[in-house]
């Protein structure tokens, strides 16, 4: 007896879409690190991140075409210039490779989380093992290296207490608290990851072929620099240090290793887990300036990640995502 076939949600089918678009999206930029990186254990590093990329593209390929729905065009080799010269240091290409591992743990867990079907589950479940391996791997590396930035220490309290008043919320104006140590970690994440970014959009800024593309990579780093010195004076009212930044890790080479299609597209996945990040921190900070800060951070960056969208549609990059069907305009275009 034939098996039933379960169709894919919308869940599930999302998911799929945005694993292509962002595998082939990785896959040339680790071609391109694979080609100029010099160090052998970071080599290795990117080699392992590679080969998870090309083995989930075809996967994904293929279940795609099992479902008969059509395969994304997303990226290939003509949005790289392997023999373009170094943008971006080796230490640089670690720590993106680290920031895919991340990316990867809450996409994929999300999406197992979101997943129905047990193929998929089954599925999402390899992905989400295989990017916390890649993270692991980088972790180890950077340690190793002496590369890792590890959040600020604090002191351990003597007992257990109980918050007595309700100024602990407060943070407008008067005396304000010491940060608790989950808004530290996020503020430092946070900053990690705006200077993460900042370093990668100035090399962008470099090297993009449209003037309105350098504009807006340009823009990008501004904004970066913004929200950075935000976390760094928050840190330093606590009196904790701030994390290194990476601007110094990006050459001086004006020559694109990369189509401007695919660096705006990477821009934009880094303005949607910017914004994912803000919200998460949003929801656990307790204090009412911090959280009114994070909220006026989201509408900067949305606003930013709208305009970014906004040229990717001028320019006849935006592939459309899977949609559900438009009753209304069907009933528009009937012939009666």
């Amino acid at each position: 007896m034939k098996e039933h076939h379960i169709n894919l949600t919308s869940a599930e089918l999302g998911a799929l879409w945005a694993s292509y678009m962002s595998e082939s999206a990785t896959l040339p930029v680790l071609s391109y690190f694979n080609e100029i990186v010099e160090d052998a254990e970071i080599k290795r590093v990117i080699e392992f991140a590679c080969e998870k990329s090309k083995e989930h593209l075809t996967t994904l390929t293929e279940l795609f075409k099992q479902e008969n729905y059509p395969v994304p065009l997303g990226f290939s080799d003509e949005d790289v210039n392997l023999n373009a010269p170094r943008l971006y240091s080796d230490t640089y290409m670690l720590y993106f490779v680290r920031n895919l591992g991340k990316a990867g743990i809450a996409a994929d867990g999300m999406a197992f989380s979101m997943s129905a079907r047990k193929d998929i589950r089954k599925l999402y479940r390899h992905y989400l093992i295989e990017a916390a391996n890649v993270e692991d791997f980088t972790i180890e590396v950077m340690l190793s290296k002496g590369l890792y930035v590890r959040p600020p220490y604090i002191a351990a309290p003597n007992q257990v207490d109980f918050v007595e008043k309700g100024s602990f919320l407060r943070g407008w104006f008067g005396e304000r608290r010491t940060l608790t140590a989950q808004e530290i970690g996020h503020i430092f994440m946070n900053f990690t990851n705006n200077s993460y970014g900042k370093a990668l959009l100035i090399g962008f800024a470099q090297t993009a072929t449209s003037e309105e593309l350098r504009s807006y990579f340009v823009r990008g780093t501004e904004i970066a620099r913004g929200l950075m010195q935000t976390f760094r004076t928050l840190l330093e009212e606590s009196t904790l240090p701030s994390p290194m930044t990476w601007d110094t890790e990006v050459s001086a080479s004006t020559v694109a290793p990369f189509s401007d299609k695919l660096m705006l597209f990477h821009v934009s996945s880094l303005n949607s887990i910017g914004i994912g990040n803000m919200g998460g921190s949003l929801g656990l900070c307790m204090r009412r300036d911090l959280a009114a800060k994070y909220i006026k951070m989201i509408k900067d960056i949305g606003t930013f990640a709208e305009d970014g969208m906004n040229i990717m549609i001028k320019n006849g990059w935006f592939e459309r995502p899977p949609l559900a069907v438009d009753r209304e305009q069907l009933t528009k275009e009937t012939n009666i």
